[in-house]
């Protein structure tokens, strides 16, 4: 018998899960618990305990002591078991009621009607709080789904003993990615080392340079532009001449990490949250770092960040109430309170006004990076195509797009062929309802 790999098993479960979830959550209505009196409400996150232990049960404390009547059971579940948590969960009709999913899966949930249109049940009160980008993440036509809470915006750090060894002035750091790579070439002479290492993640990247994706309907595929093919050629060029590892095309998330630590890169692109981790694990090149923003990409300021939700899904017998507290987890006070545990950011207006994020002269780089993500809140959003199984969708130009740089397809070709294929497994999935 042939071995079924992981990555079908999660496709088929996550896949049952969703027709699990259309058939018990298709009316789009909220089930009513009939039996009145105090309510439990379970809440599920993602890879917080047991670090944020503390914070988590101390916003709980909170809300139970203003709401006596309701009582809130957190578990907590690393990434990559939540799926399959709530496949088993919602199989036997014990769906929670508070959860805590990245957009692209709440999106997934949305679309077999899955979870509570929070334009419906939610007041205008409550989704007044936050920024609408991120808000309109987890957006549907006229439908929200869930209420945006933290995220983290990238920058760039700087080895400021690289740079000054290639003769660069690391306080005056690349403002566009045009003079990245006129660093990087001065680099790779100088010192042999290389100066960045690409983050080939091309549907964000068209999508900032313009890059329409997909259509406001959501029916059609849009990605051979001339935007398209100036940044396709760009990166080829780049991948040719050996100004950046040829290795690094098919490397893992950690590789660009693994050579900034071990001082082979002279710039690394990471998420404010993640220089703890450099300090920890390489403090030499930690106290060589200067951090400054991501070379200038899109032409109206937006900048990308992954984006962590709270949603509640219509199994749930108590929408108002879970409602309730997946809005107070969220809220202003809560996210400024998290945000100064750990370096993320929060979505909500007020609270990414407060003089923590932008005060302060310290020059240690997590504290620069805070002051420098600051200065963005207003333009983050978190990319996604709002269709099901977008995953297989953008897989196409994943794949064309590393092909195009190994020398396989044009960029001509690559995006041609790209759209083409896309657009076909659009039309698939939308064909299958």
């Amino acid at each position: 018998m042939k071995r079924i790999g992981r990555m079908t098993v999660m496709v088929l479960a996550v896949s049952l899960l969703l027709s699990i979830l259309a058939a018990c959550g298709s009316s789009g209505t909220k089930q009513v618990e009939d039996t009145p009196g105090p309510v439990t409400i379970n809440f599920w996150t993602i890879s917080l305990s047991p670090t944020f232990d503390d914070y988590v049960n101390a916003r709980i404390k909170k809300f139970e002591d203003a709401n006596p009547d309701i009582t809130i059971k957190w578990t907590d579940l690393p990434y990559g078991s939540m799926e399959n948590k709530l496949l088993s969960s919602i199989a036997g009709n014990q769906s929670p009621d508070v959860v805590n999913l990245n957009t692209a899966m709440a999106l997934k949930l949305a679309d077999k009607n899955a979870l509570v249109d929070l334009n419906k049940e939610a007041t205008e009160e409550q989704l007044s709080i936050y920024f609408e980008s991120l808000l309109h993440s987890a957006r549907i036509g006229d439908s929200i789904y869930a209420f945006p809470w933290y995220y983290g915006l990238g920058v760039l750090s700087l080895n400021k003993e690289i740079y000054e060894a290639a003769g660069l002035d690391p306080n005056q750091p690349p403002s566009t990615w045009e003079e990245m790579k006129e660093h990087a070439v001065i680099i790779k002479e100088k010192t042999g080392k290389y100066g960045f290492v690409p983050i080939y993640n091309p549907p964000i990247d068209l999508f900032l340079r313009g890059v329409p994706i997909i259509n406001e309907d959501k029916t059609q595929i849009i990605v051979n532009t001339p935007e398209a093919l100036e940044w396709a050629k760009w990166n080829k060029d780049l991948y040719d001449s050996g100004v950046v590892p040829k290795e690094s095309i098919t490397a893992d998330a950690g590789y660009a990490t693994d050579k900034y630590q071990g001082g082979q890169i002279a710039s690394f692109i990471t998420g404010s949250q993640f220089l703890n981790r450099i300090k920890n694990n390489a403090k030499e090149v930690y106290d060589k770092t200067v951090v400054a923003p991501i070379p200038t990409v899109s032409k109206d300021g937006k900048v990308h960040g992954g984006l962590m939700n709270v949603v509640v899904p219509t199994m749930s017998k108590h929408h108002e109430e879970a409602i309730l507290f997946a809005h107070f987890i969220t809220n202003d006070e809560s996210q400024l309170e998290f945000a100064k545990v750990v370096n993320i950011l929060p979505s909500t207006k007020e609270a990414a006004k407060d003089p923590f994020f932008t005060e302060g002269d310290s020059n240690e780089p997590e504290d620069v990076a805070r002051r420098i993500t600051a200065t963005q809140t207003d333009k983050a959003i978190d990319f996604t195509l709002g269709v099901n199984k977008e995953g297989e969708i953008l897989e196409f130009l994943w794949k064309y797009w590393k092909e195009m740089l190994l020398g396989r397809m044009t960029p001509e070709e690559m995006l041609k062929k790209a759209e083409a294929d896309m657009q076909a497994k659009l039309d698939e999935i939308l064909a299958e309802g």
